[in-house]
């Protein structure tokens, strides 16, 4: 069975100059489109909410193992 087909709708926003390179260089980097990659960050954003509105915590691990828990507001 095949996954549901998705509508896209099309908009714009207006970013900051430093908000678009970071837009650029992570599309360059991921060879993701732009629209993609702000795809996967609203998801990201909706997680982390939903994560902290659930009672939950999001931790991150540095590369010496300190655990440190990311503030979602």
């Amino acid at each position: 069975m095949s996954a549901p087909e998705r509508k896209f709708f099309k908009t714009s926003v207006t970013l900051p100059e430093d908000s678009l390179k970071a837009l650029r260089a992570i599309s360059e980097k991921t060879g993701a489109s732009m629209a993609e990659v702000l795809r996967k960050a609203i998801a990201t954003e909706k997680f982390l909410q939903d994560t902290v509105a659930e009672g939950g915590k999001v931790l991150i691990e540095d590369k010496d193992k300190t655990l440190k828990q990311l503030l979602v507001r």
